[in-house]
């Protein structure tokens, strides 16, 4: 029977299964499961309410989708003729979640259900943000391979919020572990941390996590958080067999193969086929991610993460990103929305269908990508975006194709930052929702002057974990599906990078230290 591997994708509002046939290459089934609970950022499901900032997921809510998943792809492999061999899995990081030393979550428990600091901390969870900020004011050692700075969205500025802010629940925590470790500890029966969850968002090197004193000397106690991780596994490993329990809940067989877990973000490396050094590959969604692969370790300011095997064995893994692109173009979406009382989706379309028919050359604007900071190159979470140019003349579609082209003026800057520590990426893959409107890939092309290859794939997440699967099974690796190229149709748009780095130059350094002073 044909070998076949599932790839779990466990996203912010949602998680997808997809079905792998691992000598075509051939994505049989896709399916996906809403979180029962959702995004809780006002109240639990207790009704306790939550102060600004905070976004949490019921734990018991992965367990559920898991299982539906599991069984509905168990049934495509059925009526495939085929036979799963593996399974694997990413998340969303740093995501963590407190648990008992077998793993039962603090959330699932009477005694804190009412407890916010019990439940899962989503990635975009911001309320730590004082805690990143002490971090960071203390410049400790452990933060060189990390641009010199954590996040409000990592483990261990979460991890001191909870001990600042419920040290009840800090006591009570024995293991502090990403939602994607956690999930394959509950398939296989074994606690294995991934050294891609660990490395980009715990501060993990190959030479162990951050060192105790480092730790205390910001905050006595806080060194406790080490005794709650464990050392954490390569990527594309066996992690366990699926455990009997889940194997009579799926009708999967008991032993198969699960994976060490990856970010969701960083499967899609592998998902659009990427297994090499020099080339870049971009998740245009909600945000944007830029990864790239190197057989070496090159810190240069900027860069938000370096980390061995983080990625795919043998490799360092290096990580950039801008946190708002599609984002941006949601914002401008609504306003519009909201002034014509217009469906979202309507006029999302009606604004690709304009770009598409205009003319290839700059809207004549020029914008910073910055609605929600800056994260690669500059790492300011306060700055704010710029729009320049406007006039009476200008309409609706100008202003999004501005928006559009600042993320890939920002895409470049991320490009060209990258390039310092890893040498040439002379070809550049993107993947994510946005990578599906023709129009933003080739405006990218034009900004970056070479090609841009869009992935076939429409789920690069799922399909990197299903290969991780295979990884972890010791199958050989199937095609990956062909891209698109888009290459340069205008070279108008080359004129606008001195312009978008000399405002940024401007925003981002001269006049955030007037700011500051």
């Amino acid at each position: 029977m044909k070998p076949l591997a599932i790839g779990l994708d466990f996203g912010t509002e949602s998680a997808r299964a997809l079905l792998l046939d691992l000598e075509r290459g051939q994505e049989l089934a896709v399916a996906v499961e809403p979180y029962p609970h959702g995004v809780l950022t006002h109240r639990l499901p207790s009704g306790a309410p939550l102060p600004p900032l905070w976004a949490l997921h019921h734990p018991a809510d992965y367990l559920q989708v898991s299982r539906v998943l599991l069984q509905k792809m168990r049934l495509e492999a059925h009526q495939s003729g085929g036979t799963v061999v593996g399974i694997g899995l990413d998340a969303t990081a740093s995501s963590p979640l407190p648990t008992d030393a077998s793993g039962v979550p603090l959330a699932l428990k009477e005694a804190f259900r009412y407890q916010p600091h019990a439940y899962l901390k989503l990635w975009k969870h911001h309320a730590a943000e004082p805690y990143a900020q002490a971090i960071n004011q203390a410049h400790p050692g452990f933060l060189q391979m990390y641009g010199g700075k954590t996040s409000a969205e990592w483990s261990l500025a979460k991890a001191w919020q909870v001990l600042e802010e419920a040290p009840e629940i800090w006591e009570a925590t024995a293991r502090w572990i990403e939602v994607g470790d956690w999930l394959v500890w509950q398939l296989s029966g074994e606690e294995v941390r991934s050294s891609c969850q660990a490395g980009y968002k715990a501060h993990w090197q190959p030479e162990g996590y951050p060192e105790a004193a480092q730790l205390r000397a910001l905050r006595p106690g806080l060194e406790g958080w080490l005794d709650k991780l464990a050392w954490p596994q390569p990527v594309g490993q066996k992690a366990g067999g699926l455990s009997q329990a889940w194997a009579q809940r799926t009708g999967l067989p008991a032993g198969i193969p699960v994976a060490t877990a990856s970010i969701d973000a960083h499967a899609a490396v592998l998902g659009v086929g990427v297994q090499e050094s020099g080339v870049l590959v971009a998740i245009l969604g909600t945000s944007s991610c830029h990864l790239a692969l190197s057989p070496s370790a090159c810190p240069v300011p900027g860069i938000a993460g370096i980390v061995a095997d983080g990625i795919l064995p043998g490799l360092y893994g290096y990580e950039c990103g801008q946190p708002a692109s599609g984002d941006m173009l949601a914002w401008w979406v609504r306003t519009l929305a909201w002034a014509a009382q217009e469906p979202e989706q309507a006029v999302f379309e009606r604004l690709n269908l304009e770009l598409s028919q205009r003319t290839p050359r700059p809207s004549g604007l020029l914008a910073l990508d910055w609605w929600n900071g800056c994260r690669t190159p500059l790492m300011n979470a306060s700055l704010k975006g710029v729009l320049s140019g406007l006039s009476l003349a200008t309409d609706p579609p100008q202003i999004y194709q501005a928006l559009i082209e600042a993320t890939a003026l920002g895409t470049r800057w991320v490009k060209e930052t990258l390039e310092q520590a890893v040498g040439p990426l002379p070809r550049v893959v993107v993947t994510g929702g946005l990578s599906k409107t023709p129009a933003i890939v080739q405006i990218l092309a034009n900004v970056l002057g070479c090609e841009v290859e869009a992935s076939a794939t429409p789920h690069a997440s799922a399909r990197g974990a299903a290969l991780y699967a295979a990884m972890a099974a010791g199958l050989p690796l199937p095609p990956a599906p062909a891209a698109q190229g888009f290459t340069p149709n205008s070279g108008a748009y080359l004129e606008l990078y001195p312009s978008y780095r000399s405002l940024a130059e401007y925003f981002g350094f001269v006049q955030s230290k007037e700011v500051k002073s």
